[in-house]
């Protein structure tokens, strides 16, 4: 069975990072997310992209890696839209489940605060 990649489909991780930042976007247009937090979002799901892209080529090639807790704390601080491309892209750190856990945890705690900052007026 060919991956998403090859076959030319798009995954459930990929769809769900473009929501994400369409929502992100979204927000930004109807005023109710500050510029500066959509482009944070956006730099730092670039960074965590580039983290897994050479986490994943250190892994083949058998260098120094990208440590676990680095990929995390960019996912917790908003780039968590970059990692979930970047697994999908290079299936890297997809079938660790403590790794997964973890993840969907910052995920879970990074659109938390979010929506915290968002409730009480702060992230305009």
């Amino acid at each position: 069975m060919a991956n998403n990649r090859q076959s030319g489909r798009v995954g459930w991780r990929t769809a769900a990072a473009a929501v994400a930042l369409g929502a992100l976007v979204a927000g930004w247009a109807g005023a109710l997310i500050a510029p500066a937090a959509v482009i944070g979002y956006a730099a730092l799901s670039c960074v965590a992209f580039l983290l897994y892209r050479h986490d994943k080529n250190a892994a083949q090639a058998g260098r120094r890696r990208t440590r676990e807790r680095t990929l995390h704390l960019i996912g917790l601080l908003g780039g968590w839209p970059g990692g979930l491309l970047a697994q999908e892209r290079f299936r890297h750190k997809t079938r660790k489940a403590k790794f997964q856990f973890v993840f969907w945890a910052t995920v879970a705690i990074n659109c938390a605060l979010l929506g915290w900052l968002l409730a009480a007026g702060r992230a305009a």
